[in-house]
C-alpha cells in the first residue's frame, strides 16, 4: 500500500474517528481491489459474534463491526485500523490478542496506527 493511498484512508477516518462519543475512537477500514467496502467504529452495543469471540462486555470492536457490515466476497480482502485521539493525533490501533488471530485469517494484510505512523502486520 503506497503512501498516498494510506493518507486517502487517514482522511476518511479521521472524521468519523472524532465522532464517536468514548474516549478510544477506533475505525476499522476493509478494503477490496483498492476500494473501501466496508467501515466499522468500536460501539458499546453488543453482537453474539462479539460474546463468541470473548470480548469483554460483549461489545463489539471496530474491525467486527466492519466485516458485520461487508456482504461480499471474502477474497483480496485488506484491514486498516485507526485510532486518534480527541485532537486527531495517531494512537496505537493493532487489533487485540481477541481479534488478531480471526484477523490474520482472514485478511490479506493488515495495517495499523501507532503514535508514530502506520505499520503493516
Amino acid at each position: 500500500m503506497n503512501q498516498t493511498r494510506l493518507l486517502k484512508l487517514v482522511d476518511v477516518a479521521l472524521p468519523v474517528s472524532l465522532e464517536i462519543p468514548r474516549p478510544k475512537k477506533h475505525v476499522s477500514i476493509i478494503v477490496r481491489k483498492n476500494e473501501i467496502v466496508s467501515m466499522g467504529t468500536n460501539t458499546f452495543r453488543t453482537h453474539p459474534k462479539a460474546k463468541e469471540l470473548g470480548y469483554r462486555f460483549d461489545e463489539v470492536h471496530s474491525e467486527l463491526d466492519a466485516l458485520l457490515r461487508y456482504k461480499g466476497p471474502k477474497d483480496g480482502l485488506k484491514l486498516f485500523n485507526f485510532r486518534f485521539n480527541r485532537f486527531g493525533d495517531m494512537r496505537m490501533s493493532k487489533p487485540c490478542r481477541k481479534c488478531l488471530p480471526w484477523c490474520e485469517a482472514l485478511f490479506d494484510g493488515i495495517w495499523f496506527t501507532t503514535n508514530d505512523g502506520i505499520l503493516k502486520i
